[in-house]
């Protein structure tokens, strides 16, 4: 029974892929920056996803999310900085909930290892819908295509009645 949902929710998902097979270098205590725009069309439901192979297989890294703003806070080590997501992850996969649209930075960071990391990442954005944006310039164009011809019929028409009935009554 829960399937059924899942799966029709399924049938109206997509993805966009970020990085495939990126390989990172990330020296002890320093970090790489993602940065990525979620329009309002990718938003709903995204989440990124992906799968990480690190190596030393003994280490692990961090993955930070932030808002783009909060980023250059903390980059610059100014005002206060609210994290939104966090994973300590090691060789595997891995989901992160993106809170809606706007412009982010995925942080991945060595800070707790005491050798180099050697990253190979690849990341999605999967997000409910189908991607695509409705522009509404071509409904807005037929609509007032469909009123001209409303109104041109309507003055015809109106403009042929009243001929005939200014002759009837000429007649009379």
């Amino acid at each position: 029974m829960f399937a059924i949902p899942l799966f029709v929710h399924l049938l109206n998902a997509g993805s966009i892929t970020l990085l495939r097979q990126e390989t990172m270098e990330i020296p002890v205590a320093q970090y790489r920056t993602l940065r990525f725009v979620l329009p309002e069309h990718l938003s709903d439901s995204a989440s990124l996803q992906g799968i990480v192979s690190i190596s030393p297989d003994t280490a692990s890294i961090e993955l930070i999310l932030l808002h783009i703003d909060d980023y250059i806070r903390w980059r610059s080590n100014t005002g206060i900085v609210d994290t939104l997501k966090y994973l300590s992850i090691s060789t595997g996969t891995f989901e992160m909930e993106v809170p809606g649209l706007g412009s982010y930075a995925l942080v991945i960071s060595n800070r707790g290892n005491y050798r180099p990391a050697s990253i190979i990442l690849d990341l999605d954005v999967f997000f409910a819908g189908s991607g695509r944006t409705g522009d509404p310039l071509p409904a807005a164009l037929r609509l007032a295509l469909f009123l001209m011809m409303a109104g041109t019929a309507a003055i015809a028409v109106g403009s042929v009645l009243s001929k005939k009935f200014y002759r009837r009554k000429r007649i009379t």
